[in-house]
């Protein structure tokens, strides 16, 4: 365990800070009136270990409008696990709030945006801790925005040999401060690299995507830092939305089963 944080430490002292624009909006890359499911694959059983299921909405609240992503993830039973959501200003596509409910191990947690200044308020079983991030110190994109990020830099990531950027991980920031470590340890820069180009089955018919790893930057934090946290695999759409067609973390890979509108 230290040193893993010393790793840590050493990354959070060579982060490179460019690319990213200081206020991130993603109005394109949000579906309102969509419902996406995915299924949790194990990789090591070959078994279906859960279910996720996203809703896009549009809702009103104090005169204001928004468009809200829902995810709801499951056991195979149906029995769910965690929910959580993320709140988008209607006109501007910029985050305002992300809430994350998991009944497994007693917590939320719940993100407020106000430009790139992130706050925090953690509830795990009746203990609060509260913080504040400056998200553009190191122009970071907090992981529960990573998909939005990718497929809106999906052009760039595709034409460049060295796309970076900082990953911000709130869950290893509140391990962090709970150890009396610098919550800037929890930023790492990662490159998005393109693997290869496919042709990949999916309910939408045979498309065209790209294979897209995600990893640290650094060799030495690729070795040290636990893959299942730090490592992804995803199978993006080369056409425009850029679905996320898989995704691949640890022993885990999430496929689409499912894109439909409500009506």
């Amino acid at each position: 365990m230290k040193i893993l944080f010393k790793s840590f430490l050493l990354a959070s002292m060579i982060l490179d800070v460019n690319n990213v624009l200081a206020k991130e909006n993603y109005l394109k890359e949000l579906l309102p009136g969509t419902r996406i499911s995915f299924h949790h694959l194990n990789l090591s059983s070959s078994e279906i270990s859960g279910y996720s299921y996203f809703r896009f909405e549009t809702k009103s609240k104090d005169g204001r409008q928004f468009i809200v992503e829902k995810n709801e993830n499951t056991k195979p039973n149906g029995k769910v696990f965690t929910r959580k959501a993320i709140w988008f200003d209607a006109n501007s596509g910029e985050p305002v709030r992300y809430e994350e409910e998991d009944l497994r191990k007693d917590f939320r947690i719940i993100n407020t945006y106000s430009g790139k200044i992130l706050n925090t308020s953690l509830n795990k079983a009746g203990k609060v801790l509260e913080f504040e991030t400056d998200l553009s110190v190191e122009n970071a994109v907090p992981f529960e925005l990573v998909f939005y990020f990718l497929r809106k830099y999906f052009q760039k990531i595709f034409h460049s040999k060295n796309f970076s950027f900082t990953l911000f991980i709130p869950m290893l920031a509140i391990e962090l401060e709970e150890k009396g470590f610098p919550r800037a340890m929890s930023m790492i820069r990662m490159i998005a690299e393109l693997k290869e180009e496919i042709i990949i089955e999916t309910p939408l018919g045979a498309l065209p995507a790209c294979k897209i790893l995600v990893l640290p930057q650094s060799g030495l934090l690729r070795v040290l830092l636990p893959k299942e946290k730090t490592h992804f695999e995803f199978i993006i759409a080369k056409e425009i939305p850029h679905y996320i067609l898989q995704f691949e973390s640890g022993k885990i890979r999430n496929i689409l089963t499912e894109v439909s509108l409500v009506e």
